[in-house]
This record gives C-alpha cells, sequence and structure tokens, in this order.
C-alpha cells in the first residue's frame, strides 16, 4: 500500500438498505475503490449489498448497535479482533454509537477514528453527543452548519469538527422527461394538474399528517393537483387511515419503496417535506433539487439550508398545515415562479453540494488520517493544519 493510499473501515449501526447513510456510502466506496483505496463496511445486511460487491466494496457482517453495557463490551471486543485482523489506516463510525463502540475497541491502537455525523435522532441524544464525540473521536465530519453549530455549542472542540456537505451524483439526478410507464402506473394523476412529490421514510419526525392536511386543504380548490409518497415505514397504517378520512383515496398515491427514485423525482412538480421534530440536511430533498424542483419545507434544522426561501422555495413553519397548505398552493397557481425556483435548486446542487468535491474532500481527510495513524503509536493529538484545505467552519 503507498503512502498516499488508505484502508478505511465504515461502521453503520443500521443494515445496508436504503437510506442517505447506505447512499452515501455507495457513492464514496466505489470512488475509493477506483482510486487504489481499500474499502470495508462493517453492518447488519441488508438488500442494498449486491451494489457493494459490484464495486469492489468490502461488506462485513458486524452489529455495532448496542442498548446495554454488556452489549457494549462484546461489540468492540468483536471489532477489536476485526481491526487487528484488517488492520485499517482509518476508522469511520458513522452514529454516535458505533464511535463509542470503535472507541473502547481501538483508543489503544495507531489508527485515527474519525466519525461523520449525519443526524442526531433524539434529543436526550443531542445533550451528551458533544461531550462524547470529544472523548471517542479523533476528527468529526458533519453534513450540516446546523448539526456542526449545535453539537460544538454542546462540548465538541471546534480544532476537531468541520462541515462537509455530501454530494448529490447528478449523473443519476438531472431534469429529464417524465417516465410515460411511471406516470401510467399511478392512479391519481390528472392531466395538466400538478404533482406533489415526498419521498421519505415513513415515520413520525416526517410528519406526513401535516402534509396530507396542508394537502386536504389545497385539493378544495385544485381538484386536479395530486401527491403522491414514496417509502415505507412505521406510521404507514396511520398514514393510509388518515387519508381515507380526509377523502384522499384517490388524490394520494403511495408508492412503496423504490430503487428508480430519479423517475418518480422527475414525475412530480414540486418536492413537500413537512418534517417536525428533528431533521438534518435530507438527501432525497437535494436530489429533487438536482432534478431542477422547487422545494417546499418546514423551517427547522438543516432544512434551512438545503431552501433559500423564496428562492428556490419555500420554508414554512412547523406543524402549521395552513401556512404549508399557502406555499402549495403558490406553486399552483404560478407556473412560471415554479419553474425560476426550479432552475435555482438546480443551480445550487452546483454551488453547494457537488459530487466530486465532497468526494474528494472525504479521499484528502483518510489519506492525511492514515498518514498520522501510520506516524504514531497514539492518536490523542492531530495536527491543527489537518483542516488546511479541506472542510469549512460555518
Amino acid at each position: 500500500m503507498s503512502p498516499a493510499t488508505f484502508r478505511v473501515l465504515y461502521l453503520l449501526t443500521e443494515p445496508f438498505i436504503t437510506g442517505g447513510v447506505q447512499s452515501d456510502m455507495k457513492s464514496l466506496g466505489p470512488y475509493f475503490v477506483e482510486k487504489g483505496h481499500e474499502v470495508f463496511i462493517a453492518c447488519p445486511k441488508g438488500d442494498q449489498i449486491p451494489h457493494l460487491d459490484r464495486a469492489g466494496v468490502t461488506h462485513i457482517p458486524l452489529d455495532v448497535h448496542f442498548r446495554t453495557p454488556g452489549e457494549l463490551n462484546r461489540q468492540s471486543l468483536a471489532l477489536r479482533k476485526l481491526i487487528l485482523d484488517l488492520k485499517p489506516t482509518v476508522i469511520a463510525p458513522q452514529s454516535i454509537r458505533s464511535s463509542w463502540v470503535a472507541y473502547k475497541a481501538a483508543k489503544d491502537l495507531p489508527v485515527l477514528r474519525i466519525t461523520t455525523i449525519h443526524n442526531i435522532h433524539t434529543p436526550i441524544h443531542g445533550l451528551w453527543s458533544g461531550f462524547l464525540l470529544n472523548r471517542f473521536s479523533d476528527l468529526v465530519i458533519f453534513e450540516s452548519d446546523h448539526e456542526y453549530k449545535r453539537l460544538t455549542e454542546l462540548g465538541l472542540s471546534p480544532q476537531k469538527a468541520r462541515v462537509v456537505p455530501s454530494g448529490i451524483d447528478t449523473r443519476s439526478f438531472h431534469p429529464a422527461s417524465p417516465n410515460p410507464e411511471i406516470l401510467d402506473s399511478i392512479p391519481c394523476l390528472k392531466k395538466n394538474g400538478v404533482v406533489f412529490g415526498c419521498i421519505a421514510r415513513l415515520s413520525t419526525e416526517k410528519a406526513h399528517s401535516d402534509l396530507l392536511k396542508a394537502f386536504k386543504l389545497v385539493s378544495v380548490n385544485h381538484p386536479d393537483a395530486s401527491l403522491i409518497l414514496v417509502g415505507e415505514g412505521p406510521t404507514k397504517p396511520k398514514i393510509l387511515s388518515l387519508i381515507a378520512s380526509l377523502d384522499l383515496s384517490s388524490r394520494v398515491y403511495l408508492a412503496g419503496q423504490r430503487s428508480n427514485i430519479p423517475e418518480y423525482l422527475n414525475a412530480i412538480d414540486v418536492f413537500v417535506l413537512a418534517s417536525r421534530f428533528r431533521e438534518s440536511l435530507p438527501r432525497a430533498a437535494r436530489e429533487a433539487m438536482a432534478c431542477g424542483k422547487p422545494i417546499i419545507e418546514t423551517r427547522m434544522g438543516a432544512l434551512r439550508e438545503v431552501v433559500q426561501d423564496g428562492q428556490n422555495g419555500f420554508l414554512v413553519p412547523i406543524a402549521n398545515p395552513p401556512l404549508f397548505a399557502q406555499a402549495m398552493e403558490r406553486m399552483i397557481t404560478d407556473p412560471e415562479l415554479r419553474k425560476q425556483m426550479g432552475e435555482k435548486s438546480h443551480s445550487l446542487i452546483q454551488e453547494r453540494f457537488r459530487l466530486d468535491k465532497w468526494l474528494e474532500d472525504n479521499e484528502l481527510i483518510y489519506q492525511k488520517a492514515s498518514g498520522i495513524g501510520r506516524d504514531s503509536h497514539r492518536t490523542d493529538r492531530v495536527p491543527e493544519s489537518f483542516w488546511d484545505n479541506v472542510g469549512r467552519i460555518p
């Protein structure tokens, strides 16, 4: 292995299925392999593993999720054995829990632990996250300014952290004519009607109930409008019940989990997301932007980093279906505004969320980390110059 190459071991606590973190791995892994690096991803099995196999990324079926001290000890011992076998030059946990396991497993080994934080899922975890990351990680990558600011205010040293927003693959996600087969498969579409679409897990924090209530208000004056929901999750029964009670069964289509997301994005006119409780930097919204779609989202978390209010879409107060409905109606009644906002969305992807910049930044981080790890038996100190030319402070 040459000094410029590295061997990275990613740690995920969730199965390798369709999701934001997994999508990142499906971009980073093949890119690094093509560049001559070695990539290992340790996580439970999932239906997206074939993507890794085809790219030469090695999947290791190891679960680093834990709930009790006993499970933490067992997972850290298993991970330590794996580390001693693989001899990675970088360990890259993708969550607080996996960072904890990595710390216990490798705190005395010559390898840097670089954590990427996508989203802190619960408020109680957020209270301790800064302190824990400061202890467990040598470096921390954030995808959003929101999480960076939150965690550095809660005890994480700013010297250890930078923001590197994940990039969007514009070869897959770009403006295109709708696929007629997709259009024919959606029974609620009306000729010349505006199509709203939400691609998100069917879970409480995504607040599909608020979105449906807003759409009900819109449908009164705009009977040709329709709404497509792509995704699966635990709140599906409640969503189906609410659709029926609002008499929206002929206007809303639940597409389920889909792999051909670009085709669904190009079948809609406006991307909508009514999240409450928590939200980080949603990949689906940025993929919609890459496809040239205007965005309507709630004003919370890192959503404000995706939408420039009034430029490429609208930001709406949380849990306010009437105001969300007003923004949807504005999109329906002003097609020229819709077009202009879609064009602005597309340009923002090129300005802030370029795939090549994200891939290159991550590669440089791991190359530097590999050099530091090789040169030292302990990795307690990282040079102040480490972040030169990579990442940024908000």
